[in-house]
């Protein structure tokens, strides 16, 4: 299986600013997060390396792209060079292919349940369609297709056949031919609802922040518990464990996260005397008595 060290070598080569997550030690979302303002759009990269599906560690993952504005990857093995595959909002791919994306390549190729398919450009396709003075029934029926399959095509982006792309490519040229990142956006499987609701010594917190038109987001497996995101404005916050020496481990690795994505973290400890050890190493530490405070900082 790809090792976290060959792909920070691999975010070092192409000088990408990243660092390596050690919190949660066992389950945990993200191992890598990384930025380059150069490549890929400036996104941040959320990177996780599995040969297994945890549906809820995804769910962490997807949820932290989310509100970081970042693309979640999970690298695996498995998944054919050159080709992605996606679950539940996350993009799949081998260590190649992240390779190959970071250095400006288009990933067009995405195996589903049916097989491989290739991702088309629709506009790209019609103006070429155009410029030949084609109709979409002599485009059909060179394709081998319905005339409503060609409408579709440049409705939006869209996959087809490998024996379809190869048609068009050799009708218009390899221009014709989509980047999967182009349009790829991640929808929340958390409801808003559901996050106002949790009832637990947190959840003042969480409505007051969701009441002054935060999205507010829980994590599970991830050394941040919570995050609220409003426009730019970013807020991070970590919970302190059962111990200090774990709650500075956790937190450590916190602030590697919110580093990459401008974004503010807040301790909150249940504890005065360990508010004081927190704040000795410069952390933003509130106790669980002053969360209203945290409300009138963010004013």
């Amino acid at each position: 299986m790809t090792t976290i060290d060959e792909l920070a070598s691999i975010l070092k080569k192409r000088e990408f600013s990243y660092s390596i997550i050690e919190y949660p030690e066992k389950k945990k979302s993200v191992d890598i997060i990384a930025k380059n303002d150069k490549n890929i759009e400036g996104k941040t990269l959320v990177l996780k390396v599995s040969d297994k599906k945890h549906n809820k560690i995804l769910n962490d993952l997807k949820k932290l792209a989310e509100v970081s504005n970042a693309l979640p990857i999970v690298v695996n093995d498995e998944v054919e060079e050159e080709v992605v595959s996606e679950r539940d909002n996350v993009l799949i791919m081998n260590k190649y292919t992240l390779e190959k994306m970071i250095e400006g390549e288009k990933l067009f190729l995405m195996r589903t349940r049916g097989g491989i398919f290739v991702k088309i450009n629709s506009k790209v396709l019609k103006q070429k369609r155009q410029e030949k003075g084609m109709s979409l029934g002599t485009l059909a029926e060179k394709l081998g297709v319905s005339r409503i399959s060609i409408y579709d095509y440049e409705k939006e982006d869209s996959y087809v056949s490998l024996e379809v792309a190869e048609r068009l490519v050799e009708l218009f040229g390899e221009e014709v031919i989509g980047n999967i990142l182009d349009d790829f956006k991640i929808s929340s499987s958390e409801s808003q609802d559901s996050v106002n609701k949790i009832d637990d010594e947190y959840g003042k917190l969480i409505k007051n922040l969701a009441d002054k038109g935060f999205k507010v987001v829980r994590f599970e497996f991830t050394a941040v518990d919570l995050a609220a995101i409003k426009s730019d404005k970013k807020l991070f916050f970590c919970i302190d464990a059962d111990f200090p020496s774990t709650s500075l481990k956790k937190f450590n690795e916190a602030k590697k996260l919110v580093s990459k994505i401008n974004a503010k973290l807040y301790i909150i400890t249940r504890n005065q005397r360990n508010h004081k050890i927190y704040e000795k190493e410069n952390f933003n530490v509130y106790e669980l008595g002053q969360l209203n405070e945290i409300i009138d900082e963010i004013d």
